[in-house]
Protein backbone atom coordinates (compact mmCIF):
# COMPACT_ATOMS: atom_id res chain seq x y z
CA UNK A 1 0.00 0.00 0.00
CA UNK A 2 1.34 3.43 -0.63
CA UNK A 3 1.25 6.00 1.92
CA UNK A 4 0.76 9.55 1.11
CA UNK A 5 2.90 12.48 1.56
CA UNK A 6 1.32 15.23 2.46
CA UNK A 7 2.13 17.09 5.17
CA UNK A 8 0.09 18.15 8.21
CA UNK A 9 -0.98 21.24 6.76
CA UNK A 10 -2.08 19.38 3.44
CA UNK A 11 -3.91 17.13 5.85
CA UNK A 12 -5.61 19.91 8.01
CA UNK A 13 -6.32 22.11 4.93
CA UNK A 14 -7.71 18.96 2.42
CA UNK A 15 -9.69 17.10 5.08
CA UNK A 16 -12.30 19.43 4.74
CA UNK A 17 -14.52 18.54 7.89
CA UNK A 18 -16.72 20.70 9.28
CA UNK A 19 -15.82 21.59 12.62
CA UNK A 20 -13.08 19.07 13.22
CA UNK A 21 -10.12 21.58 12.56
CA UNK A 22 -10.57 21.52 16.54
CA UNK A 23 -10.50 17.83 16.51
CA UNK A 24 -7.08 18.19 15.43
CA UNK A 25 -5.00 19.35 18.62
CA UNK A 26 -1.37 19.85 18.74
CA UNK A 27 -1.11 15.90 19.82
CA UNK A 28 -1.49 14.69 16.51
CA UNK A 29 2.63 13.59 14.82
CA UNK A 30 2.39 14.18 11.27
CA UNK A 31 4.59 11.43 11.11
CA UNK A 32 1.62 9.37 12.74
CA UNK A 33 -0.70 11.06 9.88
CA UNK A 34 1.58 10.09 7.10
CA UNK A 35 1.50 6.40 8.52
CA UNK A 36 -2.06 6.22 8.97
CA UNK A 37 -4.10 6.91 5.99
CA UNK A 38 -3.60 7.39 2.46
CA UNK A 39 -6.39 9.58 0.80
CA UNK A 40 -7.71 10.17 -2.57
CA UNK A 41 -10.00 13.26 -3.89
CA UNK A 42 -13.67 11.91 -3.65
CA UNK A 43 -13.65 12.86 -7.34
CA UNK A 44 -10.64 11.16 -8.39
CA UNK A 45 -11.36 8.01 -5.98
CA UNK A 46 -14.77 7.67 -7.67
CA UNK A 47 -16.88 8.01 -4.27
CA UNK A 48 -20.54 8.74 -3.77
CA UNK A 49 -20.96 11.49 -2.25
CA UNK A 50 -23.50 11.23 0.75
CA UNK A 51 -25.35 14.93 1.87
CA UNK A 52 -27.23 16.59 4.29
CA UNK A 53 -30.45 15.57 4.03
CA UNK A 54 -31.57 19.30 4.26
CA UNK A 55 -28.83 20.00 1.17
CA UNK A 56 -30.19 17.52 -1.01
CA UNK A 57 -31.47 19.53 -4.81
CA UNK A 58 -34.78 19.07 -5.61
CA UNK A 59 -33.99 16.39 -7.87
CA UNK A 60 -31.81 14.13 -5.44
CA UNK A 61 -34.83 14.32 -2.99
CA UNK A 62 -37.31 12.90 -5.76
CA UNK A 63 -34.96 10.30 -6.58
CA UNK A 64 -34.62 9.69 -3.10
CA UNK A 65 -38.44 8.99 -2.68
CA UNK A 66 -38.48 6.88 -6.25
CA UNK A 67 -35.62 5.05 -4.94
CA UNK A 68 -37.66 3.94 -1.97
CA UNK A 69 -41.19 3.58 -3.36
CA UNK A 70 -39.34 1.06 -6.04
CA UNK A 71 -37.84 -1.04 -3.18
CA UNK A 72 -41.23 -1.23 -1.19
CA UNK A 73 -42.78 -2.09 -4.30
CA UNK A 74 -40.62 -4.92 -5.27
CA UNK A 75 -41.41 -6.08 -1.36
CA UNK A 76 -45.26 -5.95 -2.32
CA UNK A 77 -44.47 -8.28 -5.21
CA UNK A 78 -41.99 -10.42 -3.88
CA UNK A 79 -41.88 -10.94 -0.20
CA UNK A 80 -38.63 -12.56 -0.59
CA UNK A 81 -36.96 -10.27 -3.37
CA UNK A 82 -33.34 -9.59 -1.30
CA UNK A 83 -33.69 -5.81 -3.16
CA UNK A 84 -36.80 -5.01 -1.63
CA UNK A 85 -37.50 -2.54 1.29
CA UNK A 86 -38.51 -5.19 3.74
CA UNK A 87 -36.22 -7.97 2.84
CA UNK A 88 -33.43 -5.33 3.81
CA UNK A 89 -35.17 -3.92 6.46
CA UNK A 90 -35.00 -7.35 7.59
CA UNK A 91 -31.36 -8.27 7.48
CA UNK A 92 -31.22 -5.76 10.82
CA UNK A 93 -33.97 -7.73 12.44
CA UNK A 94 -37.62 -9.29 12.00
CA UNK A 95 -40.24 -11.52 13.72
CA UNK A 96 -40.89 -13.05 10.42
CA UNK A 97 -40.57 -16.40 9.47
CA UNK A 98 -39.12 -18.50 7.88
CA UNK A 99 -35.92 -17.15 8.37
CA UNK A 100 -34.28 -15.72 5.40
CA UNK A 101 -30.51 -15.53 4.43
CA UNK A 102 -28.77 -12.97 6.15
CA UNK A 103 -31.95 -11.76 8.31
CA UNK A 104 -31.44 -10.80 12.00
CA UNK A 105 -27.60 -10.63 11.38
CA UNK A 106 -26.99 -6.35 13.41
CA UNK A 107 -24.72 -6.03 15.24
CA UNK A 108 -24.96 -3.63 18.30
CA UNK A 109 -22.69 -3.96 21.83
CA UNK A 110 -19.90 -4.96 20.24
CA UNK A 111 -16.79 -4.54 18.35
CA UNK A 112 -18.66 -4.96 14.88
CA UNK A 113 -21.43 -2.01 15.49
CA UNK A 114 -19.69 0.29 13.35
CA UNK A 115 -18.44 -2.29 10.77
CA UNK A 116 -21.26 -3.86 10.37
CA UNK A 117 -23.54 -0.94 10.11
CA UNK A 118 -21.10 0.49 7.33
CA UNK A 119 -21.27 -2.77 5.22
CA UNK A 120 -24.78 -2.84 5.27
CA UNK A 121 -25.43 0.81 4.49
CA UNK A 122 -23.12 0.39 1.62
CA UNK A 123 -24.83 -2.59 -0.11
CA UNK A 124 -28.99 -0.83 0.94
CA UNK A 125 -27.32 2.65 -0.87
CA UNK A 126 -25.85 0.35 -3.89
CA UNK A 127 -29.86 -0.84 -4.05
CA UNK A 128 -31.52 1.98 -3.37
CA UNK A 129 -29.54 4.12 -6.12
CA UNK A 130 -29.73 1.98 -8.75
CA UNK A 131 -33.86 1.74 -7.98
CA UNK A 132 -33.84 6.05 -8.02
CA UNK A 133 -32.43 6.11 -11.57
CA UNK A 134 -29.80 8.77 -10.71
CA UNK A 135 -26.27 6.68 -10.69
CA UNK A 136 -25.06 9.71 -8.59
CA UNK A 137 -27.01 9.44 -5.70
CA UNK A 138 -25.79 8.65 -2.33
CA UNK A 139 -27.67 7.81 0.90
CA UNK A 140 -28.22 11.53 2.46
CA UNK A 141 -27.23 11.62 6.72
CA UNK A 142 -29.41 13.36 8.94
CA UNK A 143 -27.38 15.78 10.49
CA UNK A 144 -29.57 16.16 14.15
CA UNK A 145 -26.57 17.51 16.29
CA UNK A 146 -26.04 20.55 13.89
CA UNK A 147 -26.42 23.36 16.88
CA UNK A 148 -26.83 26.27 14.46
CA UNK A 149 -29.76 24.62 12.58
CA UNK A 150 -32.81 25.38 15.05
CA UNK A 151 -34.75 22.60 13.23
CA UNK A 152 -31.97 19.90 13.27
CA UNK A 153 -33.15 18.51 16.43
CA UNK A 154 -36.84 17.72 14.45
CA UNK A 155 -37.32 15.04 12.34
CA UNK A 156 -36.84 16.07 8.68
CA UNK A 157 -40.33 17.51 7.12
CA UNK A 158 -40.02 15.42 3.83
CA UNK A 159 -40.73 12.01 6.37
CA UNK A 160 -43.86 13.24 7.89
CA UNK A 161 -45.83 15.37 5.00
CA UNK A 162 -47.81 14.75 3.42
CA UNK A 163 -48.70 12.01 6.11
CA UNK A 164 -50.03 9.47 4.10
CA UNK A 165 -49.40 6.45 1.83
CA UNK A 166 -48.29 8.94 -0.73
CA UNK A 167 -45.25 9.61 0.85
CA UNK A 168 -43.08 6.96 0.77
CA UNK A 169 -40.84 8.73 3.57
CA UNK A 170 -44.03 8.64 5.69
CA UNK A 171 -44.69 5.82 8.74
CA UNK A 172 -47.28 6.48 11.52
CA UNK A 173 -45.49 3.75 13.35
CA UNK A 174 -43.29 6.29 15.02
CA UNK A 175 -43.51 8.92 18.21
CA UNK A 176 -46.90 11.04 17.09
CA UNK A 177 -45.48 14.25 18.92
CA UNK A 178 -42.55 13.73 16.71
CA UNK A 179 -44.23 12.86 13.37
CA UNK A 180 -46.84 15.70 13.29
CA UNK A 181 -43.86 18.54 14.24
CA UNK A 182 -44.75 19.59 17.64
CA UNK A 183 -41.74 17.81 19.52
CA UNK A 184 -37.92 17.52 18.57
CA UNK A 185 -34.92 15.56 19.88
CA UNK A 186 -33.36 16.77 23.30
CA UNK A 187 -30.19 18.47 22.45
CA UNK A 188 -28.54 15.96 25.12
CA UNK A 189 -29.61 13.17 23.75
CA UNK A 190 -27.77 14.14 20.52
CA UNK A 191 -24.93 15.95 22.19
CA UNK A 192 -21.37 15.05 20.59
CA UNK A 193 -19.31 15.79 23.95
CA UNK A 194 -18.24 11.81 24.60
CA UNK A 195 -18.08 11.38 20.75
CA UNK A 196 -15.93 14.40 19.42
CA UNK A 197 -12.95 13.80 19.94
CA UNK A 198 -13.81 11.05 22.32
CA UNK A 199 -11.39 8.59 23.92
CA UNK A 200 -8.93 7.48 21.83
CA UNK A 201 -9.12 3.60 22.03
CA UNK A 202 -11.69 2.65 19.04
CA UNK A 203 -13.36 0.33 21.43
CA UNK A 204 -14.21 3.20 24.01
CA UNK A 205 -15.42 5.34 21.08
CA UNK A 206 -17.72 2.52 19.74
CA UNK A 207 -19.65 2.27 23.00
CA UNK A 208 -19.72 5.96 23.08
CA UNK A 209 -21.69 6.51 19.74
CA UNK A 210 -23.85 3.52 19.97
CA UNK A 211 -25.12 4.77 23.47
CA UNK A 212 -25.28 9.01 22.12
CA UNK A 213 -26.31 9.55 19.70
CA UNK A 214 -27.34 6.66 18.49
CA UNK A 215 -29.38 4.74 21.05
CA UNK A 216 -31.42 7.57 22.25
CA UNK A 217 -32.23 8.58 18.49
CA UNK A 218 -33.97 5.41 18.01
CA UNK A 219 -35.83 5.92 21.15
CA UNK A 220 -36.41 9.17 20.80
CA UNK A 221 -38.12 8.71 17.50
CA UNK A 222 -39.73 5.52 18.84
CA UNK A 223 -42.47 3.41 17.40
CA UNK A 224 -40.79 1.22 15.03
CA UNK A 225 -37.34 2.89 15.35
CA UNK A 226 -36.99 1.54 18.96
CA UNK A 227 -37.36 -1.93 18.13
CA UNK A 228 -34.61 -3.75 16.11
CA UNK A 229 -37.19 -6.13 14.58
CA UNK A 230 -38.81 -2.98 13.02
CA UNK A 231 -36.28 -0.39 12.93
CA UNK A 232 -35.13 -0.90 9.19
CA UNK A 233 -38.68 -0.25 7.76
CA UNK A 234 -38.69 3.64 8.93
CA UNK A 235 -36.81 5.87 5.84
CA UNK A 236 -35.67 7.67 8.72
CA UNK A 237 -33.25 4.13 10.74
CA UNK A 238 -31.04 4.65 7.09
CA UNK A 239 -30.23 8.62 7.56
CA UNK A 240 -29.57 8.19 11.24
CA UNK A 241 -27.03 5.40 10.66
CA UNK A 242 -25.64 7.06 7.86
CA UNK A 243 -25.01 10.21 10.34
CA UNK A 244 -23.17 7.54 12.75
CA UNK A 245 -20.67 6.30 10.50
CA UNK A 246 -19.99 9.81 9.07
CA UNK A 247 -19.11 10.47 13.04
CA UNK A 248 -16.98 7.43 12.73
CA UNK A 249 -15.12 9.35 9.55
CA UNK A 250 -14.69 12.00 12.31
CA UNK A 251 -13.48 10.77 15.19
CA UNK A 252 -10.62 8.84 13.16
CA UNK A 253 -9.71 12.55 12.21
CA UNK A 254 -8.85 13.55 15.04
CA UNK A 255 -5.83 11.66 14.61
CA UNK A 256 -3.79 11.37 18.11
CA UNK A 257 -3.72 7.84 17.99
CA UNK A 258 -7.45 7.33 16.90
CA UNK A 259 -7.09 4.65 14.87
CA UNK A 260 -9.72 1.20 13.80
CA UNK A 261 -8.53 -1.78 15.47
CA UNK A 262 -4.98 -3.41 15.09
CA UNK A 263 -4.36 -6.15 12.95
CA UNK A 264 -4.25 -8.35 15.86
CA UNK A 265 -7.83 -7.93 15.94
CA UNK A 266 -7.99 -10.72 13.47
CA UNK A 267 -11.75 -11.16 14.79
CA UNK A 268 -12.47 -7.52 13.60
CA UNK A 269 -11.06 -8.04 10.32
CA UNK A 270 -11.94 -11.37 9.25
CA UNK A 271 -14.94 -12.22 10.00
CA UNK A 272 -17.68 -12.50 7.21
CA UNK A 273 -21.40 -10.97 7.17
CA UNK A 274 -23.52 -11.59 4.27
CA UNK A 275 -25.63 -8.89 2.14
CA UNK A 276 -27.19 -8.54 -0.96
CA UNK A 277 -25.70 -6.18 -4.15
CA UNK A 278 -28.00 -4.11 -5.96
CA UNK A 279 -28.40 -7.07 -8.56
CA UNK A 280 -30.20 -9.48 -5.83
CA UNK A 281 -26.61 -11.53 -5.40
CA UNK A 282 -25.42 -12.34 -2.03
CA UNK A 283 -21.88 -11.04 -1.39
CA UNK A 284 -20.28 -11.26 1.68
CA UNK A 285 -17.76 -8.70 3.36
CA UNK A 286 -15.69 -8.36 6.52
CA UNK A 287 -13.71 -5.31 9.03
CA UNK A 288 -10.73 -5.64 6.09
CA UNK A 289 -12.91 -4.70 3.04
CA UNK A 290 -13.92 -1.63 4.34
CA UNK A 291 -9.97 -0.49 5.27
CA UNK A 292 -8.73 -1.83 2.02
CA UNK A 293 -7.92 0.72 -0.36
CA UNK A 294 -8.06 -1.73 -3.30
CA UNK A 295 -11.50 -2.76 -2.33
CA UNK A 296 -13.80 -0.21 -4.52
CA UNK A 297 -17.54 -1.38 -3.77
CA UNK A 298 -18.07 0.92 -0.87
CA UNK A 299 -16.02 4.18 -1.44
CA UNK A 300 -18.42 7.03 -0.26
CA UNK A 301 -17.74 11.10 1.07
CA UNK A 302 -19.76 13.32 3.02
CA UNK A 303 -20.51 16.33 1.46
CA UNK A 304 -18.01 17.83 4.90
CA UNK A 305 -14.92 15.77 3.14
CA UNK A 306 -12.75 16.79 0.30
CA UNK A 307 -10.72 13.54 0.37
CA UNK A 308 -11.61 9.82 0.39
CA UNK A 309 -10.12 8.09 2.92
CA UNK A 310 -8.41 4.96 3.66
CA UNK A 311 -7.79 4.21 7.31
CA UNK A 312 -4.64 2.08 7.99
CA UNK A 313 -4.40 0.11 10.91
CA UNK A 314 -1.67 0.48 13.21
CA UNK A 315 -0.29 -2.73 14.74
CA UNK A 316 0.93 -1.09 17.89
CA UNK A 317 -2.13 0.52 19.17
CA UNK A 318 -3.27 -0.90 22.94
CA UNK A 319 -5.70 -3.24 24.09
CA UNK A 320 -7.69 -2.38 27.04
CA UNK A 321 -8.79 -4.00 30.51
CA UNK A 322 -11.97 -3.35 32.19
CA UNK A 323 -11.47 -3.84 36.04
CA UNK A 324 -14.45 -3.89 38.16
CA UNK A 325 -14.16 -0.74 41.04
CA UNK A 326 -17.63 -0.85 42.02
CA UNK A 327 -20.92 -2.74 42.62
CA UNK A 328 -24.63 -2.32 43.26
CA UNK A 329 -25.91 -5.83 43.21
CA UNK A 330 -29.89 -5.97 44.12
CA UNK A 331 -31.81 -6.18 41.12
CA UNK A 332 -33.82 -3.17 40.19
CA UNK A 333 -36.71 -2.02 38.08
CA UNK A 334 -36.65 0.93 35.55
CA UNK A 335 -39.68 2.83 34.23
CA UNK A 336 -40.53 6.40 33.85
CA UNK A 337 -40.14 7.58 37.64
CA UNK A 338 -36.82 8.92 38.88
CA UNK A 339 -34.32 6.68 40.58
CA UNK A 340 -31.45 6.88 42.95
CA UNK A 341 -29.24 4.00 44.40
CA UNK A 342 -25.94 3.49 45.73
CA UNK A 343 -23.00 1.79 44.50
CA UNK A 344 -20.43 0.28 46.81
CA UNK A 345 -17.13 1.18 45.76
CA UNK A 346 -13.77 -1.51 46.48
CA UNK A 347 -10.49 -0.74 47.49
CA UNK A 348 -8.87 -0.26 44.01
CA UNK A 349 -11.84 3.00 43.42
CA UNK A 350 -9.83 5.23 45.19
CA UNK A 351 -6.61 4.71 42.98
CA UNK A 352 -8.17 4.65 39.94
CA UNK A 353 -9.88 8.02 40.64
CA UNK A 354 -7.05 9.84 41.76
CA UNK A 355 -4.52 8.36 38.72
CA UNK A 356 -7.77 10.13 36.63
CA UNK A 357 -7.31 13.70 38.33
CA UNK A 358 -3.29 13.21 37.38
CA UNK A 359 -3.90 12.23 33.62
CA UNK A 360 -1.74 14.68 31.54
CA UNK A 361 -1.17 12.45 28.35
CA UNK A 362 -3.39 9.69 26.44
CA UNK A 363 -0.87 7.28 27.07
CA UNK A 364 -2.61 7.62 31.05
CA UNK A 365 -6.17 7.55 29.74
CA UNK A 366 -8.70 5.76 31.92
CA UNK A 367 -12.07 5.16 30.97
CA UNK A 368 -15.47 5.15 33.81
CA UNK A 369 -18.29 3.33 32.77
CA UNK A 370 -21.15 2.13 34.15
CA UNK A 371 -22.57 -0.99 33.70
CA UNK A 372 -26.15 -1.93 33.44
CA UNK A 373 -25.64 -5.90 33.39
CA UNK A 374 -28.78 -8.61 33.00
CA UNK A 375 -31.08 -5.78 31.17
CA UNK A 376 -34.32 -6.81 29.79
CA UNK A 377 -37.31 -4.45 28.87
CA UNK A 378 -40.93 -5.77 28.36
CA UNK A 379 -41.35 -3.84 25.36
CA UNK A 380 -39.43 -1.27 23.17
CA UNK A 381 -38.23 1.40 25.77
CA UNK A 382 -39.21 4.91 23.19
CA UNK A 383 -37.08 7.25 26.27
CA UNK A 384 -33.57 7.59 27.52
CA UNK A 385 -31.94 8.56 30.85
CA UNK A 386 -30.09 11.19 32.20
CA UNK A 387 -27.09 10.17 34.30
CA UNK A 388 -25.62 11.36 37.68
CA UNK A 389 -23.55 11.05 39.87
CA UNK A 390 -23.67 11.99 43.43
CA UNK A 391 -26.23 14.31 42.78
CA UNK A 392 -27.68 16.05 45.95
CA UNK A 393 -30.99 14.72 47.47
CA UNK A 394 -32.43 18.30 47.31
CA UNK A 395 -31.82 18.88 43.88
CA UNK A 396 -35.76 18.30 42.35
CA UNK A 397 -34.49 19.56 38.79
CA UNK A 398 -31.12 18.46 37.60
CA UNK A 399 -29.96 19.39 34.22
CA UNK A 400 -26.93 18.33 31.80
CA UNK A 401 -25.34 21.64 32.96
CA UNK A 402 -24.29 20.36 37.09
CA UNK A 403 -21.11 18.83 37.31
CA UNK A 404 -22.83 15.74 38.43
CA UNK A 405 -24.18 15.21 35.26
CA UNK A 406 -22.25 12.04 33.88
CA UNK A 407 -24.07 11.01 30.33
CA UNK A 408 -26.92 9.25 28.89
CA UNK A 409 -28.42 5.74 29.03
CA UNK A 410 -30.83 4.31 26.65
CA UNK A 411 -32.27 0.45 26.69
CA UNK A 412 -32.50 0.59 22.71
CA UNK A 413 -33.13 -3.10 21.76
CA UNK A 414 -33.26 -4.56 25.25
CA UNK A 415 -36.77 -6.21 24.53
CA UNK A 416 -34.69 -8.53 21.87
CA UNK A 417 -32.52 -11.06 22.53
CA UNK A 418 -29.10 -9.98 20.11
CA UNK A 419 -27.59 -12.16 16.60
CA UNK A 420 -23.79 -12.31 17.77
CA UNK A 421 -21.36 -12.37 14.53
CA UNK A 422 -21.65 -16.24 14.49
CA UNK A 423 -26.04 -16.32 14.48
CA UNK A 424 -26.87 -17.32 18.07
CA UNK A 425 -28.47 -15.05 20.79
CA UNK A 426 -27.02 -12.92 23.47
CA UNK A 427 -28.39 -10.47 26.13
CA UNK A 428 -26.80 -6.91 25.29
CA UNK A 429 -24.80 -4.73 26.96
CA UNK A 430 -26.04 -1.62 27.79
CA UNK A 431 -24.08 1.39 30.27
CA UNK A 432 -22.46 4.66 29.91
CA UNK A 433 -19.19 6.00 30.03
CA UNK A 434 -18.82 8.47 32.86
CA UNK A 435 -15.47 9.61 32.77
CA UNK A 436 -16.03 13.30 32.72
CA UNK A 437 -18.39 13.03 35.43
CA UNK A 438 -15.54 11.21 37.66
CA UNK A 439 -12.87 14.00 36.83
CA UNK A 440 -15.50 16.92 37.71
CA UNK A 441 -16.02 15.42 41.07
CA UNK A 442 -12.78 15.74 42.74
CA UNK A 443 -13.86 14.24 45.98
CA UNK A 444 -14.78 10.57 44.98
CA UNK A 445 -11.43 9.16 46.26
CA UNK A 446 -12.67 10.22 49.46
CA UNK A 447 -15.58 7.83 49.87
CA UNK A 448 -16.62 4.36 49.99
CA UNK A 449 -19.68 4.65 47.76
CA UNK A 450 -21.19 6.87 44.84
CA UNK A 451 -24.62 7.43 44.22
CA UNK A 452 -26.34 7.31 41.00
CA UNK A 453 -29.84 9.02 39.93
CA UNK A 454 -31.45 8.13 36.71
CA UNK A 455 -34.13 10.84 35.41
CA UNK A 456 -36.08 9.92 32.90
CA UNK A 457 -36.17 11.35 29.21
CA UNK A 458 -38.34 11.64 26.07
CA UNK A 459 -38.89 14.88 23.66
CA UNK A 460 -38.99 18.01 24.16
CA UNK A 461 -41.03 21.12 22.88
CA UNK A 462 -39.15 23.76 20.48
CA UNK A 463 -38.90 25.66 23.15
CA UNK A 464 -37.01 23.00 24.94
CA UNK A 465 -39.85 22.05 27.71
CA UNK A 466 -39.72 18.32 28.41
CA UNK A 467 -42.73 16.71 27.10
CA UNK A 468 -44.33 13.78 28.92
CA UNK A 469 -43.05 10.18 27.82
CA UNK A 470 -45.50 7.99 26.19
CA UNK A 471 -44.04 4.62 27.07
CA UNK A 472 -45.26 2.30 30.20
CA UNK A 473 -42.34 -0.02 29.47
CA UNK A 474 -40.44 -1.25 32.06
CA UNK A 475 -36.74 -2.32 32.35
CA UNK A 476 -35.24 -4.94 34.91
CA UNK A 477 -31.46 -5.16 35.59
CA UNK A 478 -29.76 -7.53 37.18
CA UNK A 479 -27.04 -5.53 38.99
CA UNK A 480 -25.19 -2.37 38.36
CA UNK A 481 -21.36 -1.93 37.76
CA UNK A 482 -18.90 0.53 37.70
CA UNK A 483 -15.36 -0.47 35.96
CA UNK A 484 -12.70 1.45 34.31
CA UNK A 485 -10.59 0.89 31.36
CA UNK A 486 -7.40 1.17 31.22
CA UNK A 487 -4.77 0.17 28.62
CA UNK A 488 -2.90 -2.56 29.08
CA UNK A 489 0.77 -1.64 29.65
Amino acid sequence: MKHSNYSRRDFIKGIGIAGGFSLLGSTVDAQILRKSFIRKRCKDAGAIIRKNFKNLTAAELTAFKNGVAVMKSRSAVNPNDPTGWTYQAAIHGTFTTPVQTAWNTCQHGNKFFLSWHRMYLCFFERILRKASGMPSLGLPYWNYSDATDANARFLPEAFRSPANATNPLFTANRNPDINNGMAQLSAISVSLTSVLPGPLGFNPFSGNVESTPHGNVHVGVGGGMSSFQFAGLDPIFWLHHCNIDRLWNRWLAGGGGRSNPPATDTAWHNTNFTFFDENGTQVQMKGADIVDAANSSCRSCYDEEAFFIIWEVLPWLWKYLDIRIGIYRKPIVLDTKRLRFVIDLNDKAAEFFARALRAAKPDDELNFRLNFEGAKADKPVEFFYEVYLNLPENVTEPNYKMESYAGNLSFFGADQKHSTSHGEKEDLKFGVNVTDAVKRLKNLGATKTLSVTLVPTGLVSRDERRLPIRSDAKVSVEQITLSVQEREK
